[in-house]
């Protein structure tokens, strides 16, 4: 049985030089294996499903899922099987991300659900400064 995505209406997260997040998220939408699963993960399926649908091998795509789930790009639940089978599912964590470049940095901020114009408190904002960044 499916359930529907579980999205938290409106809230934004923005992420900067200090959280580990900011990397990996980036890196995550560098890889083209990683954007297709983001791509196809519109509704909640699991692993195996993502990996038919992105057509990748189910190893790589264990491993591109738990890359994503470690960002808020992908969120993770469970699909209940009456039987007692149940499985993890994974779904888009965000619906919107934004890059600013602003004078003291560079500053990532993610939305979830669809009340775009809604701030759930929980989320933070701050920037990082460009110092020691580097270009690859």
């Amino acid at each position: 049985m499916k359930r529907k995505p579980s999205r938290m209406g409106g809230q934004k997260t923005t992420v900067t030089d200090a959280d580990e997040t900011l990397g990996d998220a980036f890196d995550a939408l560098a890889d083209p294996d990683c954007r297709a699963i983001l791509s196809a993960a519109d509704e909640p399926m699991t692993t195996s499903e993502l990996a038919d649908a992105c057509d990748i091998a189910l190893s790589t795509a264990y491993r591109k899922v738990e890359r994503l789930n470690e960002t808020p790009l992908l969120s993770e639940g469970i699909r209940f099987d009456p039987e007692g089978d149940h499985a993890s599912e994974y779904s888009r964590g965000v619906t919107d991300a934004t890059v600013e470049l602003t004078d003291t940095g560079v500053r990532l901020t993610m939305e979830t659900g669809t009340e775009p114009d809604e701030v759930v408190s929980g989320g933070s904002t701050a920037d990082f400064g460009v110092t020691g960044a580097s270009a690859d």
